[in-house]
């Protein structure tokens, strides 16, 4: 079988500008939306979205540690008494803010409906904390938190 050495070339076709307000009718191929002026990059419309808050579901840590580092944080969900255990990594200051029982949102909400504190979720959901703990914050809570070294 032989296959053709040239490509069959588009049909242009009368179309109308889909960038808002223009609507001119131009000539191009069947999957051309825009005009030759709207072509051009100034007139690309971007979305762009704000990177989220990590503050919200999780609580910065800063610390000067240079080995991994265990520590027992309380649940920081109103009405949860837990604790936890958190490692802390050299270099990283991201961690948890809820204990492994509430870390999923549903069971933060489920936690909050149960204990009768509708008024918290949507403070919960529209609210922006930025929760940072300093180092020395931490040394002074160290005693009743229990923090120890691991080597």
């Amino acid at each position: 079988m032989q296959l053709p050495k040239s490509r069959r070339r588009q049909k242009l076709r009368e179309k109308k500008c889909q960038y808002p307000g223009c609507g001119k009718i131009f000539y191009g191929i069947h999957i051309s939306k825009y005009c030759t002026e709207h072509r051009q990059d100034r007139y690309r419309i971007r979305k762009r979205s704000k990177p989220e808050n990590v503050n919200i579901k999780n609580q910065t840590i800063t610390h000067p540690y240079t080995e991994v580092t265990t520590t027992v944080m309380h649940c920081k969900l109103v009405g949860c008494d837990h604790q936890f255990e958190v490692k802390l990594y050299p270099r990283q200051f991201i961690y948890p803010k809820y204990c492994p029982e509430h870390r999923n949102e549903f069971k933060r909400i489920r936690h909050l409906q149960l204990i009768g504190r509708e008024d918290l979720i949507e403070q919960m959901k529209s609210e922006s904390e930025n929760a940072e703990i300093e180092h020395g914050e931490m040394e002074e809570g160290a005693a009743d938190d229990g923090m120890t070294d691991v080597a």
